[in-house]
């Protein structure tokens, strides 16, 4: 039975990008599972107050998982393939509560001697803040197709394909297809349509007021007066049509003032002192 979704090697092109892979946060859980199953008790990894001490802010993540994080990408993507070599390179510690992404891309792909076909896949890993954390890369071997697939599993020799003939071969299939239709060319433009008047309207040229910017007529020109030629009149401006002024209300009336007395002709009366109380007289 097929591997469902199998990768072929004629699928496979030098620079295809590897979806990536985001993985949930990195927890203390997840570390303590990997030391367990995989041996590695590193107290650095599982004893917080001797991480401390050693000069690191907290426990850390053992980078065997970001490993595995990229393994996971590769072998999901070649889907069925053999791997011939894994190797990563640690480049930045992984922290609990980090974020990784495993990205990939395609860096070579080899005819090899007995029909074996390789493709060279670059892996890495980075946290949430953009940061390398891993750096890897990795080589399989896979089907050239469909047909080299069923021949190897019925126990037949497999399909040897050199890179000549398979250029020839896309060169033929691309000499096969049918060629693309010419874009159709756009409709010519249909002349103008006369406008006819509408019924008890003569045909001619409308009517321009003088608004609309419409060249004086030929100024008439004075009588000649002593043999000095005559200056042309200046045409007359235009009037322009001011909207009717509203009619302010009449002010009312200032009422008049009342008049001041008049002062008395004579000098003006100096005022009298003021009356001491009357009080006892002393005998």
């Amino acid at each position: 039975m097929l591997t469902a979704r199998q990768l072929y090697f004629e699928a496979v092109k030098v620079g295809d990008e590897l979806p990536p892979l985001v993985k949930p946060p990195v927890d203390r859980l997840q570390i303590a599972r990997y030391a367990g199953a995989a041996q590695d008790w590193n107290p650095l990894y599982v004893d917080e107050p001797h991480a401390k001490g050693a000069g690191f802010p907290s426990a850390q993540a053992p980078g065997m998982i970001a490993m595995g994080f990229l393994g996971e990408l590769a072998v999901d993507w070649v889907r069925g393939a053999r791997l011939r070599r894994f190797q990563a390179r640690f480049v930045k510690i992984v922290w609990p509560g980090d974020v990784l992404t495993a990205r990939g891309r395609v860096t070579d792909r080899r005819f090899e001697e007995g029909g074996r076909y390789v493709a060279d896949i670059e892996v890495w890993a980075e946290n949430q803040r953009g940061e390398l954390v891993v750096r890897g890369s990795a080589t399989f071997q896979l089907y050239y197709s469909a047909e080299d697939e069923a021949r190897q599993r019925q126990g037949q020799p497999p399909l040897a394909v050199t890179r000549e003939e398979e250029e020839a071969r896309l060169a033929k299939l691309s000499r096969a297809q049918p060629p693309r239709p010419a874009p159709a060319a756009g409709r010519p433009l249909a002349p103008p349509r006369a406008v006819l008047p509408p019924p008890g309207r003569q045909p001619g040229p409308a009517p321009i007021p003088a608004a609309a910017g419409r060249p004086p007529a030929a100024a008439p020109t004075r009588p000649v007066r002593s043999g000095k030629p005559s200056k042309p009149a200046r045409p007359a401006k235009a009037a322009r049509a001011r909207p009717a002024a509203r009619r302010k209300p009449p002010k009312p009336k200032a009422r008049p003032r009342p008049a001041k007395r008049a002062a008395s002709k004579g000098k003006a009366r100096a005022r009298r002192p003021a009356k001491k109380p009357a009080g006892k007289k002393r005998r």
